[in-house]
């Protein structure tokens, strides 16, 4: 590879590629730096951090904006800016091991990747997602994880209780007792309590379900060749003194030109 000494920078940054390399007096990107207005470059002001970190962790990784730490059981922060993960054998009757050391941390994905040494040699890889703390009266859906209020070096992920219900789907029959879940998860399942005619099935839009205990919701149902269509209630046919929305004087239902 070529080697092009940098001078003064006439040209501040240009993106365009050039036939021949770039110029030696232009950038194609700086980081952490900037160009005066005397053509030279200076580094960006920052900010230096001094931190102890805990006893007993290993590694050393920056992930949104706090500086994080492994240790194989739960240790008190000495400070909010340094979060200790811990890391646990995946064999329960390896839990004394230690770290040996964590050869690799890095985000991916949103979440930690980390690979990491046992002090018996062993070496597993983590994907650590986040969790969210207890709360009482919370909903938690399939799959969501959760961790203890006093951090224990556990977490817990959200299973479903008991068998998974039908999943709504249009033109589909419906029978008093049948139990339905909507086509995306929202941690409710459905039962069917009334019915409007014998041969009753959904309708072809998927209804809006409601989400509190005991609610009800309402859907659209099919009722079928040969059901009795629901019965009018009263002032659903208007009266013959109706004038119709075009106000050419003629009755609703009188049978007026066409238009």
């Amino acid at each position: 590879m070529r080697t092009v000494s940098l001078g003064s920078f006439a040209r501040g940054i240009n993106r365009l590629r050039t036939k021949g390399g770039a110029a030696p007096d232009g950038l194609y990107s700086l980081v952490n730096g900037y160009v005066t207005q005397a053509a030279t470059i200076r580094a960006r002001p920052g900010t230096i951090g001094l931190y102890t970190l805990p006893a007993g962790t290993r590694g050393l990784c920056v992930f949104k904006g706090r500086l994080h730490v492994f240790a194989t059981s739960v240790l008190a922060s000495p400070d909010p800016a340094i979060v200790i993960d811990v890391l646990r054998h995946p064999d329960p009757t390896q839990a004394a091991l230690g770290l040996r050391e964590v050869h690799f941390a890095a985000p991916f994905l949103g979440y930690l990747y980390v690979v990491a040494e046992f002090d018996n040699g062993e070496v597993f890889h983590y994907w650590l997602q986040e969790a969210t703390a207890w709360q009482a009266g919370a909903t938690h859906l399939p799959g969501d994880v959760v961790q203890p209020t006093v951090p224990n070096g556990m977490a817990y992920r959200a299973e479903r209780l008991g068998e998974r219900g039908t999943l709504w789907q249009p033109g589909a029959p419906r029978a008093l007792g049948d139990v339905v879940e909507p086509t995306t998860d929202n941690g409710y399942r459905y039962t069917v309590i009334d019915l409007l005619g014998s041969a009753a099935k959904s309708g072809p839009v998927e209804p809006v379900w409601q989400t509190g205990d005991q609610s009800v919701t309402f859907e659209d149902v099919d009722l079928g060749a040969g059901a009795a269509p629901p019965p009018s209630g009263p002032g659903t046919t208007p009266p013959p003194d109706v004038v119709d929305r075009y106000g050419t004087g003629t009755a609703a239902g009188t049978g007026g030109a066409p238009r």
